[in-house]
């Protein structure tokens, strides 16, 4: 993945941020660990979890990609 296109689903699951952000309000989530229960989202590479954590505090669905050393 380029660092210039946007992050914008978790690559396990194929869900993108926007379907995830959407599950979480319905249910009153605010940890990534219930997504990870209920969906799967950051339970296999876990590439995705600081993304979804940044989800779940800001509301936000795209993101720039955060390097590895940052992750």
């Amino acid at each position: 993945m380029s660092d210039d296109h946007p992050v914008r689903a978790c690559m396990c699951t194929s869900l993108t941020f926007r379907t995830i952000l959407h599950v979480a309000q319905d249910r009153g989530y605010t940890k990534v660990e219930q997504l990870t229960a209920l969906l799967g989202c950051g339970g296999s590479c876990g590439l995705c979890r600081p993304y979804l954590q940044k989800m779940l505090e800001t509301g936000e669905t795209e993101f720039a990609v955060i390097p590895r050393a940052h992750r």
